[in-house]
């Protein structure tokens, strides 16, 4: 992030703003000039060491023709000046950010109702990280839900799943029950309801008390399967087994 104790404007002429500012500790020089009434444009250009790493453009024909065009040209270069210092130091920033930092965005944009922007944090993050089950299984899901595909995000999510298996082969199951949420909620996007509720009761069984795949299960009205699958449902010990495993599990 810019420090903003270091942006100090060290030119004011009439076609001119000129700053320092430093980001994570590294000191760039910021120009902003007006190119002149035949090109209409203003300009800022961003300095590393002396080479140009960063431009931006504003166009001013619309105020050539106003009374006070030099003081509203003034105010729109200062403008124009700052915002690209702004934009600078947020690009610097995601460049710098993390999984956990994209992750965390994403759980934060979700709890807010936020899917579209969760879904181009994911796509970000993922043009950093491409291989990361995480994103990979959050992505595949808001694929299917958010861009309506349920194929490919369906297929996203098995895969991350798969990636899952292979890149953590000590621990996965903490992981699974996130994992198999997703899937199953892109499962319903498909309409492939058993399949749904198949990873759900997966997902389950790493995590009985997972809130969220017990909201699932309950929107979805599915039961539990019998204690003894060997009985029928109806049978009076599987009703009697049924709810003593019930009563200790709350």
């Amino acid at each position: 992030m810019a420090d903003k104790d270091t942006i100090k404007v060290t030119s004011r002429k009439l076609h001119e703003f000129s700053s320092n500012i430093t980001v994570d500790n590294i000191t760039y020089h910021v120009q902003t000039e007006d190119m002149g009434k035949k090109t209409c444009k203003i300009i800022s250009n961003i300095y590393l060491k002396g080479k140009v790493v960063k431009s931006k453009k504003s166009d001013y024909g619309h105020l050539t023709k106003l009374k006070d065009f030099e003081s509203r040209l003034g105010s729109m270069m200062e403008r124009h000046h700052k915002s690209a210092i702004d934009e600078f130091a947020a690009e610097q920033l995601r460049k710098q950010k993390g999984k956990s930092d994209f992750f965390s965005e994403v759980q934060q944009l979700l709890r807010r109702g936020n899917s579209k922007q969760a879904l181009e944090t994911l796509r970000e993050a993922l043009a950093k990280f491409p291989s990361d089950p995480f994103l990979l299984s959050y992505y595949g899901c808001l694929i299917a839900i958010v861009e309506n595909n349920p194929r490919e995000g369906i297929a996203i999510c098995e895969a991350a799943v798969k990636s899952l298996e292979t890149s953590m082969p000590f621990g996965a199951e903490f992981f699974y029950p996130v994992f198999y949420l997703n899937l199953g909620r892109a499962y319903l996007k498909g309409r492939k309801k058993s399949e749904a509720i198949s990873v759900f009761q997966k997902g389950l069984k790493h995590d009985p008390e997972n809130k969220d795949l017990k909201w699932e299960m309950q929107k979805l009205g599915a039961r539990r399967k019998p204690a003894l699958p060997f009985l029928h449902r109806s049978n009076p010990i599987n009703k009697y087994i049924g709810m003593l495993l019930y009563k200790s599990a709350k």
